[in-house]
């Protein structure tokens, strides 16, 4: 029998998290045990835990040390081998759970499970993330990277279950790209098997996931990645890498931090890596362009 864990960062989602954990405890494949961790949130988040749900989630308490400690810290407090994941603002439909152990009792030998994935906008309604498999595909993705470098829409952290005895965690100094980087620790272990139904909901609309321009730019820990294991890479991972970074470079400069593109290509620079030329441009786009490139951006997240 296939039990789950599954563990929940939680800073600040006072107004998300209800729904979130009651997508869980509906699921028609129930989850072992949800783990919540309280990432040192201000507001009543755990309190709203503790008061509708009880002993039905554990709830650990830490100091705020961001959401990939966090992650962390409930991947080794998991008791079950198969970890599931979800953000504190998004939900699972009704039968993700169910997708998940068919796909765990079909390719066992996977070293990550996930399904596609449904967008909510800021006005709530719902789009399906673009994907390149038919309806009803259910299969192991080969090299997933190679695949995942053409489309987002394959795995992210409201879809993803990983086995505990590999023993990967998500890079705990990195604030940015941090569960990017465990995908490519994952793809370099063996392969996705994946379910076409879009059986999870990234919400954009949510308390405190926005795009703010920091003083400082946070480079991207994919980008760091490949250039400190550059006798693990792949070219694969080399073109996802820089395809994720071509969009990421150009949809911030559309909302407005030019700063972004221009720290990405001074470090891509010093890196030796010749990719920058492709980012330059985008610091002399025209509104008109960089508006399109906007709404574009904000119907690819996930």
């Amino acid at each position: 029998m296939v039990k789950f864990s599954v563990v929940i960062p939680l800073y600040n989602k006072e107004n998300e998290i209800k729904a979130s954990i009651e997508s869980i405890l509906n699921q028609s494949y129930p989850a072992d045990e949800i783990i919540v961790i309280n990432d040192g949130s201000t507001d009543k988040s755990a309190e709203i835990v503790k008061e509708n749900f009880g002993n039905k989630v554990k709830v650990i308490n830490q100091e705020n040390l961001g959401v990939s400690a966090a992650r962390n810290k409930g991947i080794k407090e998991a008791k079950n081998e198969y970890i599931c994941f979800i953000d504190a603002d998004d939900l699972w439909e009704r039968d993700f759970l169910k997708e998940i152990k068919e796909l765990i009792e079909k390719f066992p030998e996977a070293v990550a499970f996930s399904t596609a994935h449904k967008i909510m906008d800021e006005e709530g309604k719902i789009f399906i993330n673009k994907i390149p498999f038919k309806k009803n595909f259910k299969g192991l993705i080969k090299n997933f990277i190679k695949v995942f470098k053409n489309n987002y829409g394959i795995i992210n952290s409201s879809s993803v279950c990983i086995k505990k005895s590999l023993d990967l965690y998500f890079p705990e100094r990195e604030k940015k790209g941090e569960d990017i980087c465990l995908w490519i620790e994952l793809s370099l272990k063996g392969d996705l098997a994946f379910s076409s139904e879009p059986l999870s909901i990234y919400r954009l609309n949510t308390s405190n996931r926005s795009n703010i321009i920091r003083k400082k730019t946070i480079i991207p820990c994919q980008l760091k990645w490949i250039y400190k294991n550059k006798n693990r890479t792949t070219k694969d991972i080399v073109k996802f890498v820089h395809k994720n970074i071509l969009v990421t470079v150009y949809g911030n400069v559309a909302e407005g931090n030019k700063q972004f593109a221009k720290d990405v290509i001074n470090f891509m620079r010093e890196n030796n890596d010749y990719f920058w030329i492709f980012l330059l441009p985008s610091l002399f786009l025209d509104k008109r362009i960089l508006n399109i490139i906007k709404k574009i951006r904000r119907k690819s997240y996930g």
